[in-house]
C-alpha cells in the first residue's frame, strides 16, 4: 500500500520538496494510523528545510533525518495498533507529530496515543483544528510565567501563529492583553479579544507610556534591548527562539547564571503534548480559542505554501488541505 506525501531529501528551497508515492506506514504498539485531512506549513517547517548550524544538531547535519515534514495534523482514525485503548477507528482526531519520526504532510501519519493527540470538538472544521503548534509554545511561556488576572502582557507579533495564540491564551487566563500588529491587522487583533492594539507601522510600539509584567516577542524581531523599557520592576522577556543569529542566548545565559529570569525561552515539558491537547480542545469547545487562517493549499502545490510561509507575512496558519472536503449536503 502506497500514500502520497511532500518528501524532502535534501535541504534547499522549496523547489526540493517533491510529491511521491511512498509506502503507506502501518501503527506500531500503541499508536494509531490517522487518515490526515488537513495539515499546516509554518517556521518550523521552513526552518527544517533549511536549518542553520544549530538546527542541523536536530534535524540531520549533512540531510533531513526524516523526509516528510510538518507538525500539525487533523483527520480521521483508520487503524489502532495493539494496545491503543483510547481512540478507536472513525474518531476525528488533532494533535502534532513527533519530529523524531515522518511528519503530517501527507495522507497518512502515525501518532502515538500517549502523544499530542486528542479527539476534535464536535462540528470543527479540519482545517480550524491543526493549530496546536502555535498555541503549545505560547502556552508554555505563558505557564512557566503563570500569567493570570491582574497581570499585563505585551504581545509583538500577535498576527501571527504563536502570538494569535497568546493573545487568546493570556485572555482566557483573565490577563490584560496589548497586542502589537502591522497596521492591517489592527482589526483581527481585536476580534481575537486583545484589550490594546498598537500599530508598530504608525509609531514606535516601544515608546508607548505603559509597562507590561511580561514582554511576549513572539516572532525573533524586535530584540530585548529595544523591550526592556517596557517592563515593570521585575517584569520578564520571552521570546520563541534564540533569535536572529543567537542573539537572545547571552541574556538568557546571564539569566540563568543571576537566576533573576528576567530574559528566557521558555520551553514546552517534556512529554506535555497530550495534557495540552487535551487543554486546548476545551478552550476549543468553549469558544475561547479559533482558528486564524491565512491561507490554503492543496498537497499538490505545498511547494507554494513554504515560499509564502518564508516570506514571513503570514497571519495565524497556513493550512494544507491533504483529503478533499466532504460534499455538503443539501437540505
Amino acid at each position: 500500500m502506497v500514500m502520497q506525501a511532500a518528501v524532502i531529501t535534501r535541504y534547499g528551497s522549496p523547489e526540493s520538496i517533491e510529491i511521491r508515492d511512498v509506502p503507506k506506514p502501518a501503527p506500531a504498539p500503541g499508536e494509531v494510523l490517522v487518515r490526515v485531512h488537513a495539515a499546516s506549513v509554518n517556521r518550523t517547517d521552513c526552518g527544517e528545510l533549511w536549518p542553520r548550524v544549530l538546527g542541523r544538531l536536530v534535524f540531520g547535519l549533512l540531510r533531513p533525518r526524516r523526509k516528510i515534514f510538518g507538525m500539525d495534523f487533523a483527520g480521521v482514525v483508520e487503524a489502532a495498533g495493539p494496545g491503543v485503548i483510547g481512540l478507536k477507528p472513525g474518531d476525528r482526531v488533532f494533535g502534532m507529530a513527533s519530529f523524531r519520526a515522518n511528519g503530517a504532510q501527507a495522507e497518512y501519519v502515525c501518532v502515538a496515543e500517549t502523544g499530542p493527540i486528542a479527539v476534535m470538538p464536535a462540528n470543527l472544521a479540519f482545517e480550524q483544528a491543526v493549530v496546536c503548534e502555535g498555541a503549545y509554545y505560547a502556552n508554555s511561556g505563558l505557564t512557566q510565567f503563570d500569567i493570570g488576572p491582574g497581570q499585563k502582557i505585551l504581545v509583538y507579533g500577535a498576527s501571527g501563529a504563536i502570538g494569535s495564540s497568546a493573545v487568546q491564551l493570556a485572555k482566557a487566563r483573565g490577563a490584560e492583553v496589548t497586542a502589537v500588529v502591522a497596521t492591517r491587522h489592527m482589526d483581527l487583533a481585536r476580534s481575537l479579544g486583545a484589550d490594546h492594539v498598537v500599530d508598530y507601522i504608525a509609531q514606535d510600539f516601544s515608546r508607548i507610556p505603559e509597562r507590561f509584567d511580561v514582554v511576549f516577542e513572539s516572532v525573533g524581531k524586535a530584540g530585548y534591548l529595544r523591550c526592556r523599557r517596557l517592563l515593570k520592576p521585575g517584569g520578564r522577556f520571552m521570546a520563541t527562539d534564540i533569535g536572529p543569529w543567537g542573539h537572545y542566548l547571552p541574556l538568557i545565559a546571564w539569566s540563568a547564571i543571576t537566576g533573576n529570569g528576567k530574559v528566557s525561552v521558555p520551553l514546552p515539558a517534556r512529554g506535555s503534548g497530550h495534557v495540552f491537547t487535551a487543554f486546548l480542545r476545551e478552550r476549543m469547545a468553549a469558544g475561547q480559542f479559533r482558528a486564524l487562517i491565512d491561507r490554503r493549499y492543496p498537497l499538490s502545490r505545498i511547494a507554494e505554501a513554504y515560499r509564502y510561509v518564508e516570506t514571513g507575512q503570514k497571519a495565524g496558519i497556513v493550512v494544507i488541505n491533504v483529503a478533499p472536503a466532504p460534499p455538503q449536503i443539501g437540505i
